[in-house]
C-alpha cells in the first residue's frame, strides 16, 4: 500500500471511528479499521486496563475468538501487549523469534486461551503494538499480528498505527464520556424512582442488580447484611462477611472501591466493593460478587459509584424515622421514670400505645459512656454513632422498647415476656449488650458501664428497676473491675455502700479488721483469708479445711489465734455479721 493510499485510510478510519458517541460501537469500529490501516495485517486485538484489579484485559478482536478472548487477563508487562502497557511506547516484534520472544512469559493458562482463540497454537510471524494514552495515562494496548511469512512490519506502519491510535484514544475517551453520562444518567434515575416511590433498600438494591446484571449486597457500617438482591445470596453474603470484609482493614473499605477474588461457596469469584457514603459519613459497603473470568463493565463500576448516593440516602432516611421513634419514647420513658406518681389511667397508656398487660414485665437497662481522655464534644460524636446502631438493634427485637437518652447516659426500658424469669432476662438481655459493646469498642474505641435494674410487673414500679439500674452503673465506676456490666442482684450488698463516703467505710473496715490485718503482716500469717473463707462455710472447720488445703487441727489453731486478737471466745450473731459486713466493704473497696 502507497503512502497516499494509507494516508486516506487513515483519514477515512478515524472519520469512522468519530461518527458515534456510542463506545461499543466506537470500539467495535476501531478494531475493524485497524486493519485498513496498517497494510497486511489479518488479526488484531483491544486490551483495556482495569486499574482497579491491575490487569489488561480483551475487549474485542478480529480474527480470534472472543467466546475464548475475554477470557485473557496480562498483567502489566506480561506478554507483547503487557510490556507496551509498562512501557507506553510502541514495539514492533518484526520476526517470529521476536514474538515468540514477546510471548514467552505468558502463563500457560493464557497460552491455552490463546490458542483455542485462534483455533490453533501458532506465533505470529510480525506484530505491532502500540499504547493508547488518554490524559496522559495508558488505558491499553492496540495489537495487530501477521502470520503470513511474505510480510513483516517495518517502521512506518508503527508510525502510522501510533496515529491512529491517538485519534482512536480520543474517539475512546469522548465515547466514554458520552457512555458513562448516559449510563450513569439511567442508573441514577430508576434507583431515585424506586427510592421516592419508598421502594425501601431491598427494591433498590434488587434494580440496580437487574441494571448492571449482576449479583448486589448491601452491608451497613456495622458490617451487618441489610439488603440482597436475591435470597440465594444469603449464606455468600454472609461466607463473604466473615472472610474477607471482617478481616480487612475498615478505611481502606471506606475510601475506595476495590475489587478482590474471593472463594465463596467453593466458587472463585471477583468481588467488587464500592464504600456507601455521603460528605464525611461512612454508610455501609455495596458488594458485587461475580463469577470468575468476567469482569463488571467499567461503564457500570462508574454508574454504581455515583449511584451510591440513592443507598446512602435511603440508609439515612431509614435511621431517621428509628431514631425519631426512639426519641419520642424518650420522652415517654423519662415520664415514667421520674413521675412514677402519676396517674397513668387506661387514657394515657393508650394515648402512648403502651397498654399494660399481665403477660410481660418491664426491666430498665443503663449505660454510661466513658473515656477520660476524650472531651465531651469528642464522646458526644462517637455516642451518636453508637446510638444509630443501638437503635438498629432495639428496632428488631419483637418487643416494645423505650430509649431515654440524655448527655453521656442512655437508658433504656424493655419489655420482656412475663413468663421469662428474671435470671432469663438478664441473660437475654447480656447478649445483646455484649454485641452492642464490641461494636462500641471496635468501630468508635469507646467503653462504657451497664447496669441492669430488677424486673418490675406495673409501669408506675419502673423507677425502682431504673434506680437499681443507676446504682450498679455507679458500682462499676466507682471500683476498678474490669466488668462491664452488672445486674442488681450481682450488686448485693454493694448499694448500701455506694452513698456512702469511702472514708467511712475504710474507718469501719479497719475498726473491725485492722487486728487481724496487722498481725498477718507482723508474721506472715494468713489468718483473714481464713477467717473468710470460715465465715463463707457457714463455719464449717472441714469445709474450710478443704478449700484452704489445710488440716482441720490447723484451722482450729488459726481460728483460736483469730478470737485471741479479737478478745472474743466464739463468734456469735452479732460479731459474725460485723465481720461478714466488714469482708463486704473490704471487697468492694480493693474493688
Amino acid at each position: 500500500m502507497d503512502n497516499e493510499k494509507k494516508q486516506m485510510s487513515l483519514i477515512n478510519s478515524v472519520n469512522v471511528l468519530n461518527s458515534t458517541r456510542d463506545l461499543p460501537e466506537v470500539l467495535e469500529q476501531l478494531i475493524q479499521e485497524v486493519l485498513n490501516v496498517v497494510g497486511g495485517a489479518n488479526k488484531s486485538v483491544l486490551f483495556l486496563y482495569d486499574d482497579k484489579a491491575d490487569i489488561l484485559y480483551a475487549k474485542t478482536a478480529v480474527g480470534f475468538d472472543m467466546t475464548y478472548m475475554k477470557e485473557i487477563r496480562l498483567k502489566p508487562g506480561e506478554g507483547m501487549s503487557g510490556k507496551t502497557f509498562l512501557d507506553e511506547k510502541g514495539r514492533i516484534f518484526s520476526s517470529l523469534e521476536d514474538t515468540v520472544e514477546g510471548m514467552s512469559d505468558i502463563s500457560e493458562d493464557i497460552r491455552n486461551i490463546y490458542s483455542h482463540s485462534l483455533g490453533r497454537m501458532e506465533y505470529p510471524v510480525s506484530a505491532i503494538c502500540v499504547p493508547l494514552i488518554s490524559d496522559g495515562k495508558c488505558i491499553g494496548v492496540l495489537t495487530v499480528d501477521v502470520y503470513e511469512d511474505d510480510v513483516q512490519f517495518e517502521q512506518e506502519d508503527l508510525r502510522l498505527l501510533e496515529t491512529f491510535a491517538n485519534q482512536a484514544s480520543i474517539a475512546i475517551e469522548n465515547a466514554t464520556l458520552f457512555s458513562q453520562n448516559e449510563r450513569n444518567k439511567r442508573i441514577h434515575e430508576e434507583l431515585s424512582k424506586v427510592s421516592l416511590a419508598k421502594g425501601g433498600l431491598a427494591d433498590i438494591t434488587s434494580t440496580l442488580s437487574k441494571l448492571i446484571d449482576e449479583p448486589v449486597i448491601v452491608y451497613n457500617e456495622m458490617m451487618d447484611i441489610i439488603a440482597t438482591s436475591d435470597k440465594e445470596l444469603d449464606s455468600i453474603s454472609l461466607e463473604l462477611k466473615e472472610e474477607t470484609i471482617q478481616g480487612a482493614e475498615r478505611p481502606v473499605f471506606e475510601t475506595e472501591t476495590l475489587s478482590e477474588q474471593v472463594s465463596l461457596n467453593g466458587e472463585e469469584r471477583l468481588v467488587y466493593f464500592f464504600p456507601i457514603a455521603a460528605d464525611t459519613r461512612f454508610f455501609g459497603l455495596l458488594a458485587v460478587p461475580i463469577m470468575n473470568g468476567t469482569d463488571v463493565d467499567p461503564l457500570d463500576q462508574f454508574a454504581v459509584e455515583q449511584a451510591v448516593t440513592v443507598f446512602a440516602m435511603e440508609i439515612d432516611r431509614q435511621e431517621r424515622l428509628v431514631e425519631e421513634h426512639f426519641n419520642y419514647s424518650g420522652s415517654i420513658l423519662e415520664r415514667i421514670i421520674h413521675h412514677p406518681y402519676e396517674d397513668l389511667s387506661s387514657l394515657n397508656l393508650t394515648e402512648m400505645n403502651f397498654p399494660e398487660h399481665d403477660y410481660h414485665n418491664y426491666c430498665i437497662a443503663q449505660l454510661y459512656f466513658r473515656d477520660p481522655l476524650l472531651s465531651f464534644e469528642k464522646m458526644t460524636e462517637k455516642k451518636q454513632k453508637i446510638m444509630r446502631m443501638f437503635y438498629r438493634e432495639f428496632s428488631r427485637l419483637p418487643y416494645r422498647t423505650l430509649v431515654y437518652d440524655r448527655n453521656l447516659e442512655v437508658n433504656v426500658m424493655f419489655t420482656v415476656p412475663g413468663y421469662l424469669s428474671e435470671t432469663a432476662v438478664y441473660e437475654k438481655l447480656g447478649r445483646i449488650f455484649n454485641k452492642i459493646m464490641g461494636y462500641s469498642a471496635a468501630y468508635a474505641g469507646i467503653s462504657g458501664s451497664i447496669g441492669l435494674g430488677r424486673t418490675v410487673t406495673k409501669l408506675n414500679e419502673v423507677h425502682y428497676s431504673y434506680y437499681d439500674a443507676k446504682r450498679c452503673v455507679e458500682f462499676l465506676q466507682s471500683t476498678y473491675q474490669e466488668r462491664y456490666i452488672m445486674n442488681y442482684r450481682q450488686l448485693g450488698p454493694y448499694r448500701l455502700f455506694l452513698k456512702m463516703e469511702r472514708d467511712e467505710l475504710w474507718n469501719y473496715r479497719s475498726e473491725i479488721l485492722l487486728p487481724i490485718i496487722e498481725h498477718d503482716e507482723k508474721y506472715g500469717s494468713e489468718l483473714l483469708d481464713t477467717l473468710k473463707i470460715y465465715l463463707d462455710t457457714n463455719q464449717n472447720m472441714a469445709e474450710s479445711g478443704r478449700r484452704l488445703f489445710l488440716h482441720v487441727n490447723t484451722i482450729k489453731y488459726r481460728l483460736a489465734t483469730i478470737y485471741k486478737i479479737l478478745d472474743i471466745k466464739s463468734l456469735s450473731g452479732k460479731k459474725t455479721f460485723e465481720l461478714q459486713l466488714a469482708f463486704r466493704i473490704n471487697d468492694y473497696l480493693n474493688e
